[in-house]
């Protein structure tokens, strides 16, 4: 059973198990399974793999986490004790913090020691469909009923729908600016405060990929950021249709949230939508970081760093603000 469970690649001469990793490999397990008790080094240098894939190798070593310090490469988890709670523990990383949260690793995490609290930041994926379609059809009938009583329009039927969609579509761009601007923010050393959020908001994400417990947004603040939204759109939406666009918006909500597990756990068919998503994504987690995790990063030239790919659900946004990936042209499909 043991010998099952072993898939052992070998890099600067020390041994790896990665079968645990196999079946997360962003560039899919069919570009892997050739190398199976070979040598990578040289491949690996030939596909320009990022930082972060040689971060993460660390983990695999037979025998435990490589934990030497190669080249420019430090091994940043001796800053940190997995066995504790980690949201206490990220301020301290100060300065170093930005290196780290974009250095990932295969393990769970946890964010508090109370159990109750812990137990509010991890969400399998069905509860968000449980909680928000209740929502969003009580909000789609309230919002009709609203519309007619005070337009006194006595067939609401396409209002609805166009309000519903042009929610939708809302969404799409407040995803697209969450995740650039407020997500990717670069928190600074010296803020405890905005380290603290960060990570709870997105860092942790990027930290373990591979947690499936904590890669869907848990309802309660999402339902704080929600409430947000609204008060703002109350500055430009109409009454009439106020209701009706947030239920479009919350349904673009789950949609995305569920897109962004499948893209992370599913198995997309080639050259089908997904498929091309999910090669973005991992682009967007995996081989954009090494230019710097964050979008606002002003240099001495005062130029930008940009991470690129921030679209989720669709790569519309990307295209229009020119923070688009281009995927490289692969001699063969991607089997996840």
């Amino acid at each position: 059973m043991e010998e099952s469970r072993q898939f052992r690649v070998n890099h600067l001469g020390e041994n790896y198990n990665i079968y645990e990793f196999l079946n997360n490999h962003p560039g899919g397990i069919n570009y892997v399974k050739p190398f199976e008790e070979k040598e990578v080094t040289q491949r690996m240098q030939h596909t320009q793999h990022s930082k972060a894939a040689y971060y993460l190798l660390r983990e695999y070593k037979d025998g435990g986490r490589d934990t030497s310090n190669k080249g420019d490469q430090e091994d940043l988890e001796a800053l940190v004790d997995w066995d504790k709670p980690m949201l206490s523990q990220v301020a301290n990383l100060g300065a170093k913090y930005n290196q780290w949260v974009i250095s990932p690793v295969d393990r769970k995490l946890r964010l508090f020691g109370n159990p109750i609290l812990e137990s509010l930041t991890i969400t399998p994926w069905y509860v968000v469909p449980l909680v928000w379609i209740p929502v969003i059809v009580y909000f789609i009938l309230y919002g009709a009923n609203k519309y007619e009583q005070l337009t006194e329009d006595s067939s609401p039927l396409l209002p609805t729908v166009f309000s519903v969609v042009a929610g939708i579509i809302l969404w799409t761009l407040i995803e697209y600016s969450l995740h650039r601007w407020v997500f990717h923010m670069e928190p600074s050393g010296r803020s405890k405060a905005m380290i603290y959020v960060h990570f709870a908001i997105h860092g942790l994400h990027h930290k373990v990929p591979f947690d499936p417990r904590r890669l869907v947004f848990p309802p309660f603040p999402a339902a704080v950021i929600a409430y947000v939204i609204y008060q703002m759109c109350t500055l430009f939406v109409p009454e009439s249709i106020i209701v009706l666009v947030v239920a479009g918006g919350l349904t673009g909500y789950v949609i995305y949230d569920m897109i962004h597990f499948y893209l992370h756990y599913g198995a997309p068919k080639e050259d089908s939508y997904f498929y091309h998503l999910k090669r973005y994504h991992n682009q967007h987690h995996f081989a954009h970081h090494d230019s710097g995790m964050f979008v606002i990063k002003l240099l001495i030239d005062d130029s930008q760093v940009t991470v690129l790919g921030f679209g989720i659900s669709s790569r519309f946004w990307d295209n229009v603000f020119g923070t688009a990936i281009k995927l490289k042209k692969l001699a063969m499909a991607i089997r996840w």
